[in-house]
């Protein structure tokens, strides 16, 4: 399966003919605006529409927006439109478009998503929070989500400033994640976890090289939580700010941060392979940020 931008696709026809018999309503007035070029006239000149597709099959969509149904509000960017194929429900799809509308919104500088839906118990399973209830511009009342951009432990607080310019636009370790985001691959993670690698779990297996890169940027020292297999899980602290950049590959589980045992490079890089898997993560983030400046 494949994510594609419906402005970017050269098979936009067979995308919208399968919106169009769409069983749900919304989807088909998607269609409708797509059809007449309407889209980004009612919805912002940045919004997209995202298609999750295998082969031929329009799985889902969704739409990330600078403007909702709901008028007069600040709250923004929205993602919304969202449907997935009923022969496709049920397989936590919907996640891989989410990711990809988080990933819009970090790089447009947001650090919350908003959606507006009736639904409930379905945005929860996702990390979306309800906040309150709105008026759409046809007077009808909607429930209105919040969704956290980053999911990484202690994003709130990771602003503190860069020490180095060598890697120029990374300012603060939010700013390093977006990047790292394109850069975490299945060779710079740890070789015992590369089977279990994927692009919905970037972070595993990243803990310790990512750790002491962020090290280089801001200083501060690295922190291991003891893990029930054995070993340490790396995380940082900066002047008092303690975040993790790769907390997100525990899903659920709650790693316990008091644990604080101190790691260092001598240790972790006596292991060649992981300070070789620590220099590919140095090259692969000169070389992204060389090609997106």
């Amino acid at each position: 399966m494949e994510i594609q931008f419906f402005k970017d696709t050269d098979r936009r026809e067979l995308w919208l003919a399968q919106m169009e018999n769409c069983s749900w309503r919304a989807g088909r007035y998607l269609y409708t605006l797509l059809k007449e070029d309407r889209f980004q006239k009612q919805y912002g000149e940045t919004s997209r529409v995202l298609l999750l597709t295998e082969r031929e099959k329009l799985v889902s969509f969704c739409t990330y927006a600078e403007r909702d149904e709901i008028p007069d509000t600040e709250l923004k960017p929205w993602m919304g439109f969202v449907y997935t194929d009923p022969e496709y429900r049920g397989r936590r799809l919907m996640g891989r478009l989410i990711a990809r509308v988080k990933e819009l919104a970090r790089e447009n500088g947001s650090d919350a998503l908003y959606i507006s839906s009736e639904e409930q118990g379905l945005y929860e399973k996702y990390g979306g929070a309800f906040i309150r209830t709105m008026k759409t511009g046809r007077g009808e009342e909607t429930r209105v989500f919040r969704m956290n951009t980053y999911g990484f432990y202690g994003w709130e607080n990771a602003l503190v400033p860069a020490r180095t310019e060598d890697y120029p636009g990374i300012r603060t370790p939010r700013d390093l994640y977006n990047a790292l985001w394109h850069v975490w691959k299945k060779e710079t993670c740890a070789p015992r976890m590369q089977k279990d690698w994927n692009e919905e779990n970037r972070t595993l297996g990243q803990c310790s090289i990512t750790a002491f890169l962020v090290q280089d940027l801001f200083g501060g020292k690295v922190w291991g939580v003891p893990l029930a297999e054995g070993g340490y899980h790396c995380f940082n602290e900066v002047d008092g700010s303690v975040f993790d950049l790769t907390s997100e590959q525990f899903g659920e589980e709650k790693l316990d941060y008091s644990l604080l045992h101190e790691q260092t490079r001598e240790e972790h890089f006596r292991k060649h392979e992981k300070y070789e898997r620590y220099e590919k993560l140095k090259a692969a983030l000169s070389e992204f940020i060389i090609h997106n400046s």
